[in-house]
């Protein structure tokens, strides 16, 4: 689908006022933030994997993986960022070894926009899909021979499902049995770290640098959301600003971005959820916050993330109090995938806890169901005595997300919600 041009989008102020003199700064920081994310992630990731080099982790991500916030304990990962100049990506899938394993080749530009080859689009029986660059065309939605991407920086994040800790090698076999064949040419350097992608706000008026940089290399389609001319001109250096303004606007962008949060739009049971995912349409705002909060977050249909905002009583959730969460009997969460339980810290990254345990989910080995056949998982507290369905948090304040793999059409249009956190 050819996309009409969009009209000039820039941000909302949702937090304070902000001054007239640096507002355009705002609004190009808060639009840009997201591509410098990516850079950084990709400056970080390719220190360690050559650009052009798929990277399969052989385990389940830990308490010790900090690269990528809001990780998940339930797939095995792959990694790879290509140069879509060097010329288009094949990308090819064996048949699964059975209709219920879990897999998807996410793929996202330099500015986050996603597109994908999985289970949901085309199935266990083996696929062949060619990658290729043009900004003028939206990836697809559904299933496709050819996927575009807008951007030549294009990230792809594989993931393959494990079971069970006995499944560890079949999801192993598999996940080394998807490839991504780039150009013989294409190039395969290391490269050197940026910093912290969480940390671009830290780097005060070098920001604009940097997002001037990632423009030369990564300019955005004509369907991505634009700046006005004004905002545009601060990431041309056509500008009066001096070093101080340039990093108050980077201040004030970074309280935009924490006051708009996960976005949060819908709400049940104590639980909230972000309506469109990371389906952002002109919202730059949301984006960016996004790639601050959960960068590589998915769309609606093919993962709905559910976060915990309060317990039954109203409370703030603190790991000291234990919460109990329960599936009645036929109520688990309804998917065609998987769901899983995730606790994160504040700052998003697995809690690390004597058991090694970040998450519980349907496929959870030892999970002890309820007398009538329902599931009752408790998180937080102190250590119980049989600790098969416990899940691990950290003292004090933290973050509770349920993630619906594939969910169903209530999951999909988010009227389905968790139940709530009853304390115990």
């Amino acid at each position: 689908m050819t996309a009409s041009p969009r009209p000039p989008s820039t941000t909302r102020a949702v937090s304070g006022t902000i001054r007239p003199a640096i507002a355009d700064a705002v609004d190009a920081y808060v639009w840009g933030y997201p591509l410098v994310v990516m850079h950084r992630t990709r400056a970080l990731l390719c220190s360690r994997t050559p650009v052009g080099t798929l990277n399969h982790r052989d385990t389940l991500a830990t308490a010790r993986d900090r690269a990528v916030v809001a990780p998940n304990n339930d797939t095995l990962y792959s990694s790879a960022w290509f140069d879509l100049r060097a010329g288009d990506l094949t990308i090819d899938v064996p048949a699964m070894d059975h209709a219920d394993r879990y897999w998807s080749v996410m793929m996202l530009d330099a500015y986050t926009n996603v597109a994908y080859v999985s289970r949901r689009t085309h199935g266990v029986d083996g696929a062949t899909v060619r990658v290729t660059l043009d900004p003028t065309t939206e990836p697809v939605r559904g299933y496709a021979d050819v996927v575009t991407m807008a951007t030549p920086t294009v990230w792809a994040l594989l993931r393959v499902l494990v079971d069970s800790p006995e499944d560890l090698a079949a999801a192993h076999n598999l996940q080394r049995s998807i490839s991504i064949t780039a150009p013989a040419d294409h190039p395969t350097h290391l490269t050197e770290p940026l910093g912290r992608p969480d940390q671009a706000h830290t780097a005060g008026a070098a920001f604009f640098d940097e997002l001037r940089a990632a423009l030369a290399e990564n300019p955005p389609a004509g369907w991505h959301p634009s700046l006005t001319d004004a905002a545009r001109a601060v990431t041309s250096r056509d500008h009066h600003l001096d070093e101080d303004n340039l990093a108050a606007a980077v201040a004030a962008g970074e309280q935009r971005l924490a006051a708009r949060g996960f976005g949060t739009d819908r709400l049940g049971n104590g639980w909230g959820t972000r309506s469109t995912g990371t389906d952002f349409g002109d919202d730059v705002e949301l984006r960016a916050a996004s790639a601050k909060l959960a960068l590589a977050g998915h769309h609606p249909a093919e993962n709905r993330s559910y976060v915990a905002q309060n317990d039954a009583r109203d409370r703030a959730l603190d790991g000291s109090r234990a919460l109990a969460l329960r599936f009645p009997p036929g109520e688990a969460p309804p998917c065609d995938g998987f769901w899983s339980l995730t606790v994160y810290q504040p700052d998003m990254f697995f809690h690390d806890n004597p058991l090694d345990r970040y998450a519980i989910g349907d496929r959870t080995p030892g999970l002890v169901p309820d007398d009538d056949g329902g599931t009752t998982i408790v998180i937080g507290g102190s250590r119980p005595g049989d600790d098969a369905n416990w899940l691990p948090a950290p003292k004090g304040p933290y973050r509770l997300g349920l993630r619906v793999y594939e969910g169903h059409p209530t999951v999909v249009d988010a009227t389905w919600f968790p139940p709530a956190l009853e304390p115990v």
